[in-house]
């Protein structure tokens, strides 16, 4: 029979892995909304300049695989049990900072657009 501890371990080890998948899924929702960009919007309307769309899907494509490296890094250090490492790696500010950069960058392709 299980002592609590352990369900206690199992159950940290358990929404740590949730956590990792959900960085995943974010990164692969990111990549995915790159190739729209760089490659279906640019076809829905051929009067449109093309290449503001594609190097916003190319950054899209970047981030998203930035945000899948972070998640299994970040799922790597809670799996370990030294208390000494720290939780979070540090490329998380790179990532915020690079989300920023993205929404900013959307929204001003989508305003000037035409």
């Amino acid at each position: 029979m299980p002592t609590r501890e352990d369900n206690d371990l199992t159950r940290t080890r358990l929404a740590g892995e949730r956590t990792q998948l959900a960085w995943v899924r974010t990164g692969l929702t990111a990549i995915a909304v790159g190739v729209g960009l760089a490659r279906v919007v640019p076809l829905l309307d051929t009067a449109v300049i093309e290449w503001p769309y594609v190097f916003l899907g190319v950054a899209y494509c970047v981030f998203g695989v930035g945000l899948i490296f972070f998640g299994v890094q970040r799922g790597k250090l809670s799996a370990d049990r030294d208390p000494e490492k720290p939780v979070v790696p540090g490329s998380g500010i790179f990532l915020a900072g690079g989300g920023i950069l993205l929404g900013i960058a959307t929204i001003a392709v989508v305003a000037l657009a035409r």
